[in-house]
């Protein structure tokens, strides 16, 4: 009797601390999720298993009775916040978590939680937190010495992040063969840090790049952002008759190219910048481009900023009931004839799509700035993608402009221009994509352009494929 009853409290021993786990590089901070820790510090070797957490909580959960625990929390700028509520020491050391094709994902800043409670909140971060080490285990903080030598510092940019560069954009049936696409690139003129981020700037229908590298100029010293603005397909004077305006694919397409190759000469130069900090804003076309490329790379930006923007390829514009003619026609025998895929994938407010980017991205943050008398762009349209939106669970910041709004400085109408743009951009979207905002907006996935996936949308007759295994391309697919 007495040996069952041993073997039976040896069994719940085995059963109480078979999730528990030593951290090291390599290992994996939670139970559900396949990424694994690297970068942690060889000075950093742990004598005893800690609880396995997971990261879908937010949470750590520390045992009752702690005394001292070392954790990691993801380095961004919430971070501070939760310094000063749970009164944390920083531990002035790094890892980072990661999968086998991009080990540093995220960065994690340690520090060390003394009494801490039971639960220790990461939700601010938008990230899991990790823990290392209770207790006794827990090494003593680092001299001041050590410390100093780790204090992150601005790096010039390259020669690949300054200015005017190109690149080759996927090939148009329309206008076969190759086709060269220019870009202005600016990066903070004080350098690059670990917690500069991305930025696609766009500009209207018919408008270029230089139309908004002012724009660039502005937001990236503001907002420590490293700011593109894209020639995308028909940017400037384009031939009416020979194609309809494209309207928002191959051009956002454009776009997510030109943020591919800057993340590349990043990568390849290796300088560190914060992957969780990806935006884009723009004006009129500008702002439908922008809703485009959040949806091509639904997992890829924390906030996109929407001025006047088209509101999709409506009937409106594609036939030209309004001010705006896209030149498509509703003759199926057309080479400009639009079918119901087309139409489906360039509306931002698509029910069955929006499905899929809440799963994708939950915390996907937009923000529409939409004057009411604008007769260029339908507001009334906008508030219908606005509306689907919300119901697909999304809260986006909606701002529909009255004269109420108005103040003669930066909003000086509620038309179509609406008024000073870049600064509209700062004043609606500041709390998001702000190091330090009220609401920073921060990925708490890797990007699409960092999981090299693709990204699947259903339509009539078939699907679009977005591919991110090299430069972005699309591509349709007949059932």
């Amino acid at each position: 009797m007495k040996k069952i009853l041993l073997l039976t409290l040896l069994s719940c021993s085995v059963i109480l601390t078979a999730a528990d786990q030593i951290i090291k590089n390599g290992s994996k901070p939670w139970s559900d999720r396949s990424y694994t820790v690297s970068g942690l510090s060889e000075n950093l070797v742990f004598k005893n298993p800690v609880p396995e957490q997971k990261c879908s909580k937010y949470n750590i959960i520390l045992p009752p009775g702690t005394r001292k625990a070392l954790i990691a929390i993801c380095a961004n700028d919430s971070t501070p916040g939760m310094v000063k509520k749970y009164a944390l020491q920083p531990f002035n050391s790094t890892m980072y978590i990661g999968n086998s094709s991009n080990p540093q994902i995220l960065k994690y800043a340690l520090f060390i939680a003394e009494n801490p409670p039971e639960k220790i909140d990461c939700r601010p971060t938008r990230a899991g937190g990790i823990l290392l080490a209770l207790n006794d285990d827990v090494p003593a903080l680092p001299s001041a010495a050590a410390t100093a030598s780790r204090i992150l510092k601005n790096v010039p940019a390259p020669e690949t992040l300054q200015g005017v560069k190109s690149f080759e954009g996927q090939e148009y049936r329309f206008l076969p063969g190759k086709r060269t696409v220019e870009y202005y690139v600016r990066p903070p003129q004080v350098g690059i840090n670990a917690n500069t981020g991305l930025m696609i700037v766009s500009h209207n229908w018919g408008g270029t790049w230089k139309y908004t590298a002012p724009w660039c100029d502005i937001l990236s010293d503001r907002f420590n952002l490293i700011c593109m603005s894209v020639n995308y397909l028909q940017s400037g004077k384009y031939d009416r008759k020979k194609a309809p305006y494209e309207h928002g694919v191959l051009q956002a397409m454009d776009c997510l190219r030109a943020l591919y190759y800057v993340q590349k000469a990043l990568d390849d130069a290796q300088i560190p910048f914060n992957r969780r900090r990806i935006y884009a804003a723009g004006a009129s076309g500008g702002g439908n481009v922008s809703l485009m490329v959040n949806k091509l790379a639904p997992r890829t930006f924390g906030c996109i900023i929407d001025l006047c923007g088209m509101p999709g390829l409506t009937d409106d514009i594609a036939f030209g009931i309004g001010q705006l003619n896209a030149g498509y026609s509703r003759d199926p025998q057309s080479p400009h004839y639009l079918t119901p895929a087309m139409q489906e994938i360039r509306n931002p407010g698509c029910p069955a799509h929006l499905k899929l980017q809440k799963k994708w991205n939950p915390a996907n943050q937009v923000v529409i700035v939409h004057g009411l008398d604008d007769k260029s762009c339908n507001p009334a349209d906008k508030m219908v993608i606005a509306s689907e939106m919300v119901r697909a669970g999304f809260r986006p910041d909606t701002h529909f402009l009255t004269l109420n709004d108005v103040d003669g400085k930066i909003i000086k109408n509620t038309g179509h221009s609406i008024g000073n743009r870049p600064e509209i951009i700062a004043k609606f979207g500041g709390a998001y994509i702000a190091e330090n905002g009220k609401f920073p907006a921060l990925l708490a996935q890797p990007s699409d352009l960092d999981t090299a996936d693709e990204v699947t949308y259903p339509v009539t007759g078939g699907k679009y494929i977005i591919s991110f295994k090299g430069e972005p391309t699309i591509r349709f697919e007949k059932q």
